[in-house]
């Protein structure tokens, strides 16, 4: 039961906090193979290492505790999802069970439902912004003008993206669709394909992070980009 209520307020806070504004301590990476997140997240007096596997949306973790018990292991299988237009989120329902750590070896018995109905914001697997303003990482106005264009590689493979001021973009692995950068800093864009799209813009380094959906929902892409002039 207590465990049931700990993922209760870690979805709370979650769900509670809009991107940019100020939130418990966290920490997002991935992996170097490019395939699984991972994020540390302070929920009250826990602390949560949570890691999503980009492939299924599956995540899987341990939730460890300030009085010297030992940490409690939650699995995760995502279920559905729904998106927000008016938030710009993508909200993620999983079916999660917690286990204990296991003695003398291991038996499915371990594990008990905490809950069908889990739902967390894809924002919750996002690191925090370095800023919303992504005029910065257009590529020109129009393809006709463009001046430069993002060369990316992830969880997907390569391809080029380019983003511009008219609300287009481009992405070589698939091809030009509608998409309005400027407007959709530090939100989630439902595409016309149905697919979901979020740009990271770091202009510090002049990098960008990449958060796409396939268009059944089932996947998640993430990839990183360098720019390139032209």
């Amino acid at each position: 039961m207590y465990l049931r209520l700990v993922i209760a307020a870690a979805a709370a806070v979650a769900l509670a906090v809009p991107r940019g504004a100020a939130a418990a301590p966290t920490g997002v990476q991935w992996t170097l193979d490019g395939k699984q997140l991972l994020v540390n997240k302070d929920v009250g007096a826990e602390r949560w290492a949570i890691t999503l596997n980009l492939a299924d949306f599956s995540a899987t973790g341990n939730v460890f505790f300030t009085d010297g018990r030992s940490p409690a292991f939650v699995w995760c299988e995502k279920t559905t999802d729904s998106f927000d237009s008016s938030y710009g989120e993508l909200y993620l329902t999983y079916r999660c069970s917690g286990a204990d750590a296991g003695l003398g070896g291991f038996a499915m018995s371990d594990w008990t439902l905490i809950s069908d109905d889990v739902s967390l914001p894809l924002s919750f697997f996002i690191p925090p912004p370095e800023t919303c303003d992504l005029a910065g990482a257009l590529n020109g106005w129009a393809p006709s003008s463009a001046d430069s264009y993002w060369e990316c590689n992830g969880s997907a493979g390569s391809f080029n993206f380019s983003a511009f001021g008219n609300g287009t973009a481009y992405n070589s692995a698939t091809s030009a669709f509608n998409y309005n950068a400027v407007d959709e800093g530090c939100r989630i864009a439902r595409l016309d394909d149905g697919s979901d799209l979020d740009l990271e813009y770091s202009p510090s380094r002049d990098h960008l992070t990449i958060y796409e959906t396939t268009t059944d929902g089932a996947t998640l892409i993430v990839s990183e980009c360098r720019r390139v002039g032209l």
